[in-house]
């Protein structure tokens, strides 16, 4: 059980960021977009970030505010979607084929809706859906009654071709399945999946075409595959090499983009495989920036992969003044 001293001090020493990936959809109809942008709005703090397909946006959500919002492709920025529970935005997922946006909701402490003190942190871990049209909420589900005596931390999204949905557990090795009654239950639990104590564990998820979950393990820095036809079947990932990883999503030609976030380098990392990824080798990298503190990546319909940055580490030092953060293209 992890008290909730020990969930402050994983916050404030090692904060491993979310992520939110996906398999993204085919290209039709690509918008006219630039290559890079610049979102200004005081203490936003952006972590997941996704591109929906449907409507030609970017949707991303705040750290700090519990707020989702809306980017279209000349770089204006609106408020899309909102509710009382959502504490800190983890993860955003875009399903357009069944019209709906699914976030990740956690605590850190860090947010303006936390307890004084980060007293909270570990204590909220849950999902909320939203008319992917409207903003309009449609259910919320609860994910902490699986951990009442540890702490919690829902974080990625992904979603499968049946739309069963996939949460990673920051605090908790666990992976969470969400079916389309919306019913709950855990998809997959492992020492594996254990968090060294007052780290981040399980991270960025993505679903792969072929029938499994790409799943990254930010304390010790792995990548996990697992099937979807036997949870129990994992294994690791060989012939990579990159340091705190967030996000993951594919590209167009299912190549991987791994984030590696401000406590590494701030770079991604895009690798290839000729062997379902049972191992990796590395196509390319991009550098960021540390201070930029990049976090998750999308792909959007014009084929070219998105990376928003955070600026993460400014707020776990306690600075909620930043104002200016960048989504740019790395390919």
């Amino acid at each position: 059980m992890k008290s909730k001293l020990g969930l402050k001090a994983a916050v404030i020493t090692i904060v491993s960021v979310f992520a939110v990936s996906c398999t993204k959809k085919a290209t039709v109809n690509p918008s006219i977009l630039k290559a890079s942008y610049v979102v200004e709005d005081t203490g936003l703090y952006p972590e997941g970030i996704d591109f929906d397909t449907k409507n030609e946006r970017f949707l991303f959500g705040s750290m700090y505010k519990g707020t989702v919002y809306a980017m279209n492709s000349d770089g204006q920025v609106s408020t899309f979607a909102k509710s009382d529970k959502l504490v800190l935005v983890t993860g955003v997922f875009t399903d357009e084929s069944r019209n709906r946006l699914i976030v990740s909701n956690a605590d850190l402490g860090i947010s303006e809706k936390s307890a004084a003190g980060g007293k909270s942190a570990g204590s909220v871990s849950s999902v909320s859906i939203f008319d992917l049209t409207t903003g309009a909420l449609m259910k919320e589900i609860d994910l902490k009654s699986f951990t009442p005596n540890a702490g919690s931390c829902a974080n990625d999204v992904a979603v499968d071709s049946d739309g069963n949905i996939y949460i990673t557990d920051s605090f908790s090795p666990n992976i969470y399945k969400i079916d389309g009654n919306y019913n709950a239950t855990i998809f997959a639990t492992n020492v594996l999946f254990q968090p060294a104590p007052n780290t981040f564990g399980l991270n960025g998820i993505v679903f792969h075409p072929d029938g499994y979950l790409l799943v990254a393990k930010t304390d010790n820095s792995k990548l996990f595959k697992i099937s979807l036809k036997n949870s129990a079947e994992i294994s690791e990932v060989t012939g990579m090499s990159f340091n705190y990883p967030d996000g993951l999503e594919l590209t167009k030609n299912n190549n991987l983009v791994l984030v590696e976030n401000g406590l590494g380098l701030g770079k991604t990392h895009t690798f290839s495989s000729n062997n379902s990824w049972s191992s990796a080798t590395k196509v390319s990298e991009t550098l960021i920036g540390k201070d930029e503190f990049p976090t998750t990546a999308t792909l959007a319909t014009n084929g070219s992969v998105y990376v928003i940055s955070s600026k993460l580490g400014k707020l776990l030092g306690g600075d909620k003044t930043q104002t200016s953060y960048t989504i740019q293209s790395i390919n």
